[in-house]
């Protein structure tokens, strides 16, 4: 499984993830489905290198639906909020 590293994320106005950057695709956007299916099928790996460690990115579920979120912390809040924008 190869693993690819998240650098940036495309959010939509409601918070959700709408697309991922990567350093192994520069200048190249993928969406939040093809990502989820890439994990769901075991193709990569999407991780985040925080300063201090690395998370990696899962698919979840909730009231409105699947989404992708990282963790690096104990709070509920989802990580890759705080990546910069592409």
């Amino acid at each position: 499984m190869t693993v690819r590293r998240v650098t940036a994320t495309r959010k939509s106005a409601t918070g959700y993830i709408t697309h991922f950057g990567c350093d192994d695709q520069p200048g190249v956007l993928l969406s939040a489905a093809d990502v989820i299916l890439d994990i769901e099928v075991g193709e990569y790996t999407y991780v985040v290198a925080w300063p201090n460690q690395r998370a990696a990115v899962m698919h979840t579920t909730d009231a409105g639906g699947g989404y992708l979120r990282a963790d690096r912390d104990d709070t509920p809040r989802n990580n890759l909020l705080d990546l910069p924008d592409c």
